[in-house]
């Protein structure tokens, strides 16, 4: 029982401390919610995000570039200085300044890469995202191109090739008929004939086979191709990220709220 007494009285004590000393508990609570809030209405300086997705270009399935390279190669200053020369921002901005208000990420293990943008101008925000995805998209495109074109050549090859041999064999078939009817054969000579011209009619045709075949897999490597595609523009941010004034003041809250009750103690207590 003197342990229960002693434990109420403890706690009344305590309770009287923040009775006692609630206005230095307002004051300092009061003073951190009001430096929060000036400071992030005032002194704080809004930050835009602007967000595009695009995917990267493919062929057979396989992107043309690496994609994990490539989240890095967008904030390089191959890209970003290029970026800053388009956009007439020498002397006011550098590719260095730029690179940490960049994120990049793969989606989901895909071929598409987001790119977003923080500033503190919303119009500059969507711009600079914008200019971004070009140059890198530009920069990257002749390897795709050209690739593209090696395919065209070799399919372009292969279908001259095809159509020689399809000729072939119409003069083997052609020359089958005309043994057939010379009379001043013998039917050895004329069965010789005949074997060669099938042989080699034979063989023709598995090269014309083996041919097509491969025509019909550039074709379908043609047809697969994916080109650099913008999958979400970049839109107008209509409101800042950054700063978030309510969780700052709410922070700022609650810190002040215990720093508070904190120098209550002490200033009854030391």
């Amino acid at each position: 029982m003197p342990e229960i007494q002693e434990e109420e009285i403890d706690l009344r004590e305590y309770i009287n401390v923040l009775i006692n000393r609630k206005g230095i508990i307002i004051l300092i609570f009061l003073i951190a919610v009001i430096t929060a809030a000036l400071v992030s209405y005032f002194a704080l300086s809004p930050v835009y995000q602007a967000s595009t997705v695009f995917s990267v270009a493919k062929i057979d399935g396989q992107a043309v570039v690496n994609i994990t390279e490539s989240l890095e190669i967008i904030k390089s200053d191959i890209v970003l200085d290029e970026v800053v020369n388009r956009m007439g921002l020498e002397g006011t901005l550098t590719s260095e300044q730029l690179k940490p208000h960049i994120i990049t990420e793969n989606l989901k293990s895909t071929n598409f890469i987001k790119v977003s943008v923080e500033h503190d101008i919303p119009e500059k925000t969507k711009s600079l995202v914008e200019n971004i995805i070009e140059v890198f998209i530009k920069q990257n495109q002749a390897e795709y191109q050209e690739r593209v074109k090696l395919i065209e050549d070799r399919l372009k090859i292969l279908e001259e090739q095809i159509a020689e041999f399809e000729q072939n064999i119409l003069e083997i078939e052609k020359t089958k008929k005309k043994i057939a009817v010379i009379e001043e054969l013998s039917e050895g000579e004329r069965q010789f004939q005949t074997s060669l011209l099938l042989s080699s009619s034979v063989t023709e045709r598995e090269l014309y086979n083996d041919l097509t075949d491969q025509a019909n897999n550039l074709k379908a490597s043609l047809k697969s191709c994916e080109d650099f595609k913008i999958i979400n523009y970049a839109q107008l941010p209509a409101a800042p990220i950054k700063p978030n004034k309510k969780l700052n003041i709410l922070i700022a809250g609650v810190l002040g709220l215990f720093v508070g009750i904190f120098v209550a103690f002490f200033l009854e207590f030391w």
